[in-house]
């Protein structure tokens, strides 16, 4: 443990932001996380610089692990600004970000609606939830998905009505049921295997 005694809290503090976001890391934890002498707004400021840190080197599980502890932090303390930015706002957004990079695209676009509408005018909101939807892609799209499923069923029923009706009894319409069952099996396959093909993009 540092000798809190022989270190000057303004010093620290000053040093703290000297640091790269790696160097900040270890510094934080060594020299101010537990110092009883550093005041609580320099102290408040350089714990949500740290946890930022652990954002910009990718550390994103254990950003993720701190970051709600910070927030409700932040809302209690009443601490509505940091490097002239809305505090709650930001770690918020950081947060969506941070699942984003994790590939929980859900998670990121709830918390990002809900950023929305705390501050609609702000476009930032707009644009990252449609660069999920796009990174997403049609792959995930419940819609083209049930299409596929409905479109094989459809093709399923038609296939038995050939068999035990048209075929026996009403032959004459044998060949249309057995082309429209085909198409179908076919326009189902090709969306099939569209989807396969936007879900291997979106990996790559």
């Amino acid at each position: 443990m540092a000798n809190w005694n022989n270190l000057s809290p303004d010093e620290l503090y000053l040093q703290f932001y000297t640091l790269g976001h790696r160097e900040r890391l270890s510094f934080f934890d060594t020299y101010i996380r537990s110092n009883p002498y550093i005041g609580t707004k320099e102290k408040n400021e350089m714990a949500i610089d740290h946890l930022l840190a652990l954002f910009e080197i990718g550390k994103y599980e254990k950003f993720l692990y701190e970051v709600d502890a910070l927030i409700e932090f932040v809302v209690e303390e009443n601490i509505y600004q940091h490097n002239g930015e809305d505090a709650f706002r930001l770690l918020l957004f950081k947060k969506a970000a941070a699942h984003y990079n994790l590939e929980e695209l859900e998670a990121s676009k709830s918390i990002l609606f809900q950023l929305k509408k705390m501050d609609g005018s702000n476009n930032l909101y707009s644009q990252f939830i449609r660069r999920i939807e796009q990174h997403k892609g049609i792959w995930q799209s419940p819609f083209w998905q049930s299409m596929v499923v409905i479109g094989f069923a459809f093709s399923f029923i038609i296939y038995l009505l050939d068999i035990f009706i048209f075929e026996p009894f009403v032959f004459r319409w044998h060949e249309t049921v057995s082309l429209l069952c085909v198409s179908s099996m076919t326009v189902s396959g090709l969306l099939l295997a569209g989807l396969g093909v936007s879900y291997l993009r979106s990996k790559w």
